[in-house]
């Protein structure tokens, strides 16, 4: 590599708080770290001399190791690759193609490290070789859905690295207030929503909060307290079940209404009929346990001796 020397440093010397070059976020990988208290350093950081000591181009999950382990051994002094005479935007161009070339950047790598070309290159040039090599497609959506994560607290960026919170609940919360977005957090540790789950709820969250015309802030502190179980945890199946009922109002009257139609028929204890989705057209299903033919028979005969006007009642319509 040209205008590049390998030299030793002190950690000490490098800068970790720059962020030029912000091409790694989140949790150190478990097998990095055994590799290096193992093997030790096999492939040496890349750095450039800053304002404030060293900026670390390629590296920083490397060096967070070594910083760990140096804390334990006391060894401050390290094996490093120094650039010199290089541009930023080719350093840059090699930090990229180094970690895409063994990983794939979570989604709040990849919002940082799109933000921080914006300020090195053109835009030309990022929307020609930044955003595909980012797989981020040119469309409004996904820039400001990169620049919204730029933004966002440390905690919820977190949450974002770990996976824990996907894209599309960022599009949803992206123009929530600070408060509210904390507001969120607060609800996800105390319930362990994840993913899937979170974002059924904060879609739930923010369309109530445009049709009612009242603040996620509002929404999350009232179906919070009215899901707290006996012991005052959160019940995640009963939150969603609450905001389901205030979202769709007339299909829970309907669904409520189905369940106390069935409890008129002791002949339906064994058995458990489940409505067409939504109630809206579809077939209902009938669905039921036996284990020999005996029960088969005795099934058989309950569901022959049923009424026909049993059944028009259960699927009555309101």
């Amino acid at each position: 590599m040209n205008n590049v020397r390998t030299d030793h440093c002190f950690l000490a010397d490098i800068d970790f708080a720059d962020r030029t070059f912000p091409f790694s976020y989140g949790a150190l990988p478990a097998r990095l770290e055994k590799s290096i208290a193992t093997a030790g350093l096999l492939q040496p950081p890349l750095l450039v001399a800053g304002k404030n000591g060293f900026r670390i181009v390629c590296g920083w999950r490397r060096l967070e190791v070594l910083r760990k382990l140096a804390d334990e051994s006391g060894e401050d002094e390290i094996l490093v690759n120094l650039a010199k005479n290089i541009s930023l935007q080719e350093l840059f161009r090699r930090a990229l193609w180094e970690n895409l070339a063994i990983r794939e950047f979570n989604l709040v790598e990849t919002a940082d490290i799109y933000c921080a070309a914006l300020k090195i290159f053109t835009l030309d040039e990022v929307e020609k070789k930044i955003m595909p090599a980012l797989k981020i497609p040119l469309r409004p959506r996904f820039r400001g859905r990169c620049q919204a994560i730029s933004g966002f607290s440390q905690e919820l960026r977190d949450l974002l690295a770990a996976g824990s919170v996907d894209a599309e609940t960022v599009d949803l919360i992206k123009e929530w207030s600070a408060d509210e977005r904390s507001a969120l957090i607060d609800l996800v540790t105390e319930s362990g929503l994840r993913r899937n789950k979170l974002r059924e709820v904060v879609g739930r969250l923010d369309d109530l909060a445009r049709r009612d015309q009242i603040s996620p802030f509002e929404l999350l502190a009232d179906v919070r307290q009215a899901a707290l179980d006996e012991a005052g945890n959160i019940d995640v199946e009963l939150l969603r079940r609450q905001l389901k009922a205030r979202l769709y109002p007339q299909l829970t009257a309907a669904h409520l209404e189905f369940v106390a139609r069935q409890e008129k028929f002791p002949w339906l204890k064994p058995f458990r009929l489940d409505p067409p989705p939504d109630f809206e057209g579809g077939d209902y299903r009938l669905n039921f346990t036996f284990t020999d033919s005996k029960e088969w028979e005795e099934i058989c005969a309950q569901l022959n001796a049923v009424a026909l006007e049993d059944i028009d009642e259960l699927c009555r319509r309101s």
